[in-house]
């Protein structure tokens, strides 16, 4: 997850608040690499950028989507799974 965020944000040179608040629908893999839009900036400006296969990021990042439970109804592509204790 940490390398994600880092490929995101270094690539994007986003604010931690606008990686937060990046969902699953804003990223669209269209094979050779990403296109990551920003809809809310405090600019105001929403903003694309795009994210190259350099080294392994897009494998990286595909792999990250893959370990995603079916069973999350939130579009948050960072969040952490807690278990419950009984």
């Amino acid at each position: 997850m940490i390398k994600v965020g880092l490929i995101l944000g270094i690539a994007g040179a986003c604010r931690t608040d606008e990686l937060v608040n990046l969902t699953v629908d804003d990223i669209e893999d269209v094979g050779s690499s990403l296109f990551v839009k920003i809809p809310n900036t405090k600019t105001k400006i929403p903003r694309i950028f795009v994210v190259t296969d350099v080294g392994n990021t897009l494998e990286l990042f595909r792999k990250y989507l893959s370990l995603r439970p079916p069973h999350v109804k939130h579009k948050a592509p960072f969040f952490v799974l807690q278990s419950r204790k009984m």
